[in-house]
């Protein structure tokens, strides 16, 4: 009976293969591909970015009296409040109610910009960071190549991200956010978010395995490496996006 250990080893050696014969096919390989796939862990990102603001919409009831930000200074309002159009401004009221989850929301819709350009800027860095590593150990495959395997490599994040907001979603649907003011409020969402550390760094390592094996495959098949320097290879990349994971 074969022991844990070499049941595992050859598990993964199943995937490894796997994912080798994957690379090795032309369609694989395909930089039409590779771009689609960009485009769609870029799409996933925005629609993650998106659902991350309906989440704070979804589970944040609570109102805080903040200073109206379309009001003038009461300096302002002193020394220029005969001008019509300033007059009118300093008619408004000092302070106003908001509604802190449809700011939440409309605070991370902000951000879609940095998931449309910042998956693509991503893929570029890590395609010539992997190219390098692959030359450095003896690769002789294309720059080409090394952005078609960081493609495919992107693709697990949209579970990450499924994970993650899923995570979100619940740590707020079960917490209490009753703060007086924006600060008490960021205080007590920060805290139950940081409830779901734990199962989010393990959904990560689950998802920089895979994208180990993605990668072991491609150097593989794409810059013929044997698999030990291939697992080299990935690995280091592995372990610095896992500490990235666990900042």
């Amino acid at each position: 009976m074969p022991s844990p250990l070499a049941a595992l080893s050859a598990a993964v050696g199943s995937l490894l293969d796997r994912s080798r014969r994957h690379f090795e096919t032309s369609r694989s390989r395909s930089g039409a591909v590779a771009v689609g796939l960009v485009l769609l862990v870029t799409l996933a990102t925005v629609g993650g970015i998106v659902g991350l603001g309906a989440a704070f919409d979804a589970t944040i009831d609570r109102e805080v009296t903040v200073d109206n930000p379309d009001r003038p200074s009461e300096t302002t309002c002193e020394s220029f409040g005969d001008d019509s159009l300033i007059g009118e401004q300093c008619d408004r009221p000092e302070r106003i109610d908001v509604d802190v989850g449809e700011e939440l929301r409309r605070a991370t819709g902000d951000y879609v910009a940095y998931g449309l350009f910042g998956v693509p800027i991503w893929w570029g860095i890590f395609a010539l960071a992997l190219h390098g590593g692959a030359r450095l150990a003896g690769g002789d495959g294309s720059v080409g190549d090394s952005f078609v395997i960081a493609a495919w490599a992107l693709v697990p994040e949209i579970l990450r991200l499924a994970t993650g907001l899923a995570a979100v979603w619940y740590a707020l649907s079960t917490a209490t956010v009753g703060g007086e003011t924006i600060r008490a409020i960021a205080n007590e969402i920060v805290a139950a978010i940081g409830t779901m550390q734990v199962p989010l760094i393990v959904a990560s390592a689950l998802v920089i395995a895979v994208q180990w094996v993605i990668v072991v495959g491609g150097l593989e098949a794409a810059h013929d490496l044997d698999r030990g320097t291939a697992g080299a290879v990935a690995g280091a990349f592995a372990v610095l996006g896992f500490l990235l994971a666990a900042v």
